[in-house]
C-alpha cells in the first residue's frame, strides 16, 4: 500500500514544485499589455473654441469686431490726391462682431494626421508606459519628442505656429482598466506638459499583431474654465486661459472671407455676400461706390435719398434707381470717389436700370484713370484677440517600439 501511495504523492509534490517555480518566474507587467514604449503613428484632433466675456479676463469685451482694410486704400488715396485716412475709414469693413457663446472663427475644426503627415508638421512622440510596483499602484510614464506649439503675438492678435517645435519632456502617472477600457493620465503639476490630465480616456491594445498597436482617445479640457474641474483642482486664469487671435482671413473656395471656413487664414481675401449678386457676389469697386454713395445721399440735407423703390427701406437699390434717373436726365452725377453714375449703372433700357458687374478682374491702380472697376481685396491690419474656452478631442494610434 505504501508503495502504491508513493507515486501519486511524488506526482503531486512535483506538480507543486513546478507550479511554484513558474510562479516565481512570472514577471508579467502589473499594468498588463499597455506597458511598453510606443511611437505615435496617427492623430486626429477636433478643436472647439467658444468665445467668452468675463470680468478679470485679458482682452475681454462685450463684442470682438474683426475689421478688414482695403489693401489698395493708400495707393488709391495717393493717386487720387485725397486724404488717406478718409479713404481708409470709408473702405474699412467690419466683417463680423463675435460675442460670448459664438464659435471662434474657423472652429470647430478637425485635423487628421497619418504617419507621413505627422512627420511633415514636425510631430514626433514616443511615450514610455512604465510598469507600476504593484497591481494597486499607478505606473509612471515619460514622453519624448517634438510637438508644434501655437503662440499668440498679442501686439497684432495673431496666432502662429512655433517652428521648429519645442522638445517634449513630459512625465507623470498612469493607470488602465482592461474591463472598462478606461485609461487615466496624471501629469506632474510643476512643469509645463504637452499631454493634458484626463481620468476617462478610452484605450485598446492589440498584441496579436507585430509590432503591437495601442490606441488612446481622450478629451483635453484643462483650457475650459468650467470643465477643468473634471481634470484638475484649480483654475489659473493667467496660465490656463486660451486666447484665439485672428489676424488673417479664413476663405471659401471663391477666395472670399468666410468665418466658417476650416482653411488656414490667408493674408488677403475678397468680401462676398448674397446681397452682392449683381456684382458676382463680390464687393467690387463699383458696388462699393454705389453703397458709399447711398450712405452719403441719405445724409444729404438738401437732396436726401428716399425710398424710391417703395420697399420700406433705403439702401443701394434706391441709389441705383437714383443714379438711373440722373443718367436719363443727363445729370452727370459722380460719386464721392469720382466715378460717374453712368459708369456704375447701365441705363440703356429706361425701364430697367442695371448695375454694371465689374467682378471679372481685381481692382488695380492702372484702371484708375479710365474708371476701371474690379474686386476689392482686403487684409487685416490689426487682428482681434478673443478669450475662449477650448476643448480638444484627440484620437491617437501608436505602434510598439522594439527595445
Amino acid at each position: 500500500m505504501k508503495l502504491k501511495l508513493y507515486k501519486p504523492l511524488c506526482l503531486l509534490l512535483t506538480g507543486i514544485i513546478v507550479f511554484s517555480a513558474c510562479e516565481d518566474k512570472d514577471d508579467s507587467p502589473n499594468l498588463g499589455d499597455s506597458v511598453g514604449l510606443w511611437q505615435l503613428t496617427g492623430l486626429t484632433g477636433t478643436y472647439t473654441r467658444e468665445v467668452i466675456t468675463k470680468d478679470g479676463v485679458a482682452h475681454s469685451a462685450d463684442a470682438y469686431p474683426l475689421v478688414a482694410n482695403w489693401k489698395d486704400a493708400a495707393g488709391f488715396a495717393a493717386a487720387a490726391g485725397v486724404d488717406e485716412a478718409l479713404v481708409v475709414g470709408a473702405t474699412n469693413q467690419t466683417l463680423a462682431a463675435f460675442t460670448a457663446g459664438d464659435n471662434a472663427p474657423g472652429f470647430p475644426r478637425t485635423a487628421v494626421f497619418d504617419a507621413a503627415a505627422l512627420a511633415a508638421v514636425g510631430i514626433s512622440m514616443q511615450v514610455d508606459l512604465l510598469d507600476s510596483k504593484s497591481k494597486s499602484t499607478p505606473g509612471t510614464y515619460t514622453v519624448k519628442g517634438t510637438y508644434p506649439s501655437l503662440r499668440l503675438d498679442e501686439t497684432i492678435c495673431n496666432t502662429y505656429l512655433m517652428i521648429p517645435p519645442p522638445q517634449i519632456n513630459d512625465t507623470g502617472d498612469w493607470t488602465c482598466n482592461y474591463e472598462t477600457g478606461v485609461f487615466t493620465l496624471s501629469p506632474v503639476v510643476d512643469i509645463e506638459q504637452v499631454l493634458p490630465p484626463f481620468p476617462d480616456g478610452i484605450f485598446a491594445v492589440n498584441r496579436d499583431v507585430e509590432p503591437a498597436t495601442f490606441s488612446l482617445d481622450f478629451l483635453d479640457r484643462d483650457a475650459h474654465d468650467v470643465l477643468y474641474s473634471q481634470v484638475k483642482s484649480a483654475w489659473d486664469e493667467t496660465e490656463d486661459r486660451t486666447v484665439s487671435g485672428l489676424a488673417g482671413l479664413p476663405v471659401n473656395a471663391g477666395g472670399g472671407w468666410d468665418p466658417t471656413a476650416t482653411t488656414d487664414p490667408t493674408s488677403e481675401a475678397y468680401i462676398m455676400s448674397a446681397a452682392l449678386a449683381s456684382w458676382g457676389g463680390y464687393l467690387t469697386w463699383y458696388a462699393f461706390n454705389i453703397s458709399a454713395e447711398a450712405v452719403a445721399k441719405v445724409a444729404d440735407v438738401k437732396n436726401p435719398l428716399t425710398d424710391l423703390d417703395g420697399d420700406g427701406t433705403i439702401n443701394a437699390v434706391d441709389m441705383i434707381v437714383y443714379m438711373h434717373m440722373d443718367n436719363l436726365a443727363s445729370g452727370g452725377g459722380k460719386t464721392a470717389f469720382g466715378l460717374p453714375y453712368a459708369l456704375l449703372v447701365d441705363s440703356s433700357n429706361p425701364a430697367a436700370p442695371a448695375p454694371v458687374n465689374d467682378s471679372a478682374n481685381d481692382w488695380s491702380l492702372a484702371g484708375l484713370a479710365t474708371g476701371g472697376g474690379g474686386k476689392m481685396k482686403y487684409v487685416i491690419t490689426m487682428g482681434v484677440c478673443m478669450p475662449v474656452n477650448e476643448t480638444i478631442k484627440f484620437e491617437s494610434s501608436w505602434t510598439e517600439v522594439a527595445q
